[in-house]
């Protein structure tokens, strides 16, 4: 598998300050050269913006109390929690406040974001807090290794992140049905393919979906043995290595044209086609299992099919958190840090993982016996499907440019796909189309 372990290139001039000017920092793009602050002489507080509502919620703010009444407490650092809304509300509020110099000292990000959140100047470099004798990580390793490369994919190679909240995709089946027919789970898209043709002659509906047209195609362009961009902002899907990209819209047009496969549509996600008996099975993110756990029928979750054992690819995917110097003195970017740090300890990781519908981040978490314990009861099974896939696990790369976005790019491709089911665009002319929209 290519695995798009790649570092962002971004305009000349943008640089991080590691927190270690005296005084209030103005957010400037000036790299210091003063020792590394890891100690609070006063007691500071800090906010840590996020987007985690409902029972999630519940989790986040049972860590920071967490945090207060322990590192935080024996460190003089206090962590408010301030729920911001939706993804899109955060990032709209967080964008809005680095340009007015208010950001937090750590907030919920995606990749994306924080490749933007870059041209301002105001990110911290976590590197030299993560390598320090009394302060570091000295376990960083058992964190899983495409969650530590998405996070070190921009300038210089630099961890300007680290992960939070993560999911994969997986497969989910009606167990039921499959075992009532005597059907076999599928493991290749030859298989998914054989086994569609099968329900819909049994069902005369649809029997497989995808939640989403973009991680579809990005996935797909993988297993065929393409690239699809990486963290510079090139494209590499283009006219002369497109031919992985069309191998995966001519696999999705056949089956919908055949009346196999079916897109979410107005239903958003197919969760809802899923628990409804209208598909028998589909692809969507692990963190969804809540809502298709109710369903009246057995559930059972699978990793998702491969093209072969040579390119198998899983996309990994969810938020990360990201230190702020915008307007910060060194002792409250410390803090970020130490925060920051307790989310991807060990204790922070195990709580989440066990206390939220995301996956572990940590080896050792999964393979702890109170994980192990959490999955028996609870039954879900996307947090052992999941990690499983680890191995083949690839990160959408993010960059942020003058001209486009990481973001431009997932629009076009997922309207690629969508033009070549819903309106029968050959695959090879969408693909153009999608570059053309790109140039």
């Amino acid at each position: 598998m290519k695995k798009l372990f790649t570092s962002l290139s971004l305009l000349a001039g943008v640089t991080t300050l590691v927190a270690c000017s005296s005084g209030k920092d103005t957010g400037t793009t000036n790299e210091s050269t003063a020792e590394l602050v890891t100690t609070i002489e006063s007691p500071v507080t800090i906010e840590f913006w996020h987007a985690m509502s409902g029972t999630n919620q519940e989790a986040v703010d049972a860590l920071v109390e967490q945090f207060n009444t322990t590192v935080g407490a024996e460190k003089g650092i206090t962590v408010k929690s301030v729920y911001q809304g939706a993804y899109n509300d955060l990032k709209t509020k967080t964008t809005a406040a680095l340009k007015s110099g208010s950001a937090p000292a750590i907030s919920q990000a995606y990749p994306d974001w924080v490749a933007e959140y870059l041209q301002s100047g105001a990110v911290v470099a976590l590197d030299d807090y993560i390598n320090d004798k009394e302060v570091g990580i000295s376990d960083f390793d058992d964190i899983i290794e495409a969650y530590r490369a998405e996070n070190s994919q921009y300038e210089g190679g630099k961890f300007y992140s680290l992960p939070f909240n993560k999911s994969t995709e997986v497969l989910y089946y009606n167990k039921t049905f499959f075992e009532e027919n005597g059907l076999e789970v599928p493991t290749t898209w030859e298989e998914v393919e054989a086994v569609s043709a099968k329900i819909t002659e049994l069902t005369g509906k649809p029997a497989f979906g995808h939640d989403s047209p973009q991680n579809y195609f990005i996935t797909m362009v993988q297993q065929f043995g393409g690239e699809y961009t990486n963290s510079k902002g090139d494209i590499l899907f283009s006219e002369d290595n497109a031919q992985a990209a069309i191998e995966a819209l001519t696999l999705m047009q056949r089956n919908t044209d055949a009346g196999y496969w079916r897109l979410a549509g107005e239903d958003k996600y197919m969760s809802g086609p899923f628990m409804s008996n209208l598909v028998q099975m589909y692809i969507g993110s692990s963190a969804g299992y809540s809502h298709i756990a109710s369903a009246e029928f057995e559930v059972g979750v699978a990793p998702i099919p491969q093209v072969s054992k040579e390119t198998e690819a899983v996309i990994q995917q969810g938020t990360n958190v990201v230190v702020f110097n915008q307007n910060k003195t060194p002792e409250e970017v410390y803090a970020a840090y130490e925060f920051a740090k307790y989310l991807s300890s060990y204790e922070g990781n195990l709580y989440f993982a066990t206390h939220t519908s995301y996956l572990p981040i940590r080896q050792s978490v999964i393979d702890s016996a109170d994980y192990q314990a959490y999955v028996t009861e609870s039954n879900d099974q996307t947090k052992i499907v999941g990690p499983s896939q680890d191995s083949a696990f690839f990160y959408d790369p993010s960059f942020f440019t003058d001209t486009f976005s990481s973001y431009n790019v997932r629009t076009a491709v997922g309207q690629a796909v969508e033009q070549v089911v819903l309106n029968g665009v050959s695959p090879e002319q969408a693909v153009q189309d999608a570059l053309n929209q790109l140039k």
